[in-house]
């Protein structure tokens, strides 16, 4: 007995406006390959839910009109990866590529809009945003220190704590990148005043509190996180 193809039943608008030509007879064998029906065109009055749309990325010009129309969007790594692992191709408005299959990560620190963003980046990749601590989070990315979720992280969870430019790089690179160079330095989001403290040895702190990713501040102002002070009895 044939085993059923993969992408069998879904039908699939392909068209050269909106993929970029080095991958896309790539694409067309894949798809092909894999049972689904291509159509060599852009159709926003498609949207059923067998219907997806391949677009090079959501900074295309017809991303937004596609998405407004409800139409299941795909970026040209995750179309590949599911044909190279024979899986259904995703239903969740949009997938970039797969980077972040059965990843779950929690940011702390931002604002909402920060969120948003942050959450559609994440799913665009596969993975998972948590809205609440726990356990078995992969990752945690925080705007600095001073984030509401940073000393659990560091206390109880023990993973992983990087910056925003971690996710970002992820999504250029498609793929979740080594964390080393994104780790979130233990001042950062500090601005640390000094006083009392001979000058010579003001400036070894300030070097080391911008090495660390703080902000050395010469004036004690209401910026200021932390104060330094030599106090001598």
């Amino acid at each position: 007995m044939l085993k059923a193809k993969t992408f069998k039943g879904a039908n699939v608008f392909m068209s050269r406006n909106l993929v970029p030509p080095e991958v896309f007879d790539a694409l067309l064998d894949a798809l092909k390959h894999n049972g689904a029906e291509v159509f060599l065109c852009c159709d926003p009055s498609r949207n059923g839910s067998n219907d997806y749309h391949i677009i090079s990325s959501p900074d295309h010009e017809k991303f937004e009109d596609l998405r407004t129309k409800g139409c299941n969007l795909l970026g040209p790594q995750c179309v590949l990866s599911c044909a190279k692992e024979h899986r259904a191709l995703p239903k969740q408005g949009f997938t970039c590529c797969l980077a972040m299959d059965g990843v779950k990560v929690l940011a702390s620190g931002f604002e909402m809009d920060e969120k948003v963003k942050i959450e559609k980046l994440i799913t665009a990749m596969g993975g998972q945003l948590h809205a609440k601590a726990s356990l078995d989070v992969s990752f945690i990315i925080v705007k600095n220190v001073l984030a509401a979720k940073y000393k659990w992280a560091v206390n109880v969870l023990k993973k992983p704590i990087v910056t925003i430019n971690w996710l970002y790089q992820c999504w250029n690179e498609h793929r979740v990148v080594p964390q080393e160079s994104h780790r979130v330095l233990p001042f950062s989001g500090l601005t640390i005043c000094v006083t009392r403290i001979p000058a010579d040895e003001r400036k070894e702190i300030e070097r080391i509190i911008t090495q660390n990713g703080g902000k050395y501040s010469a004036e004690l102002t209401k910026k200021c996180t932390h104060l330094i002070c030599d106090i001598s009895f």
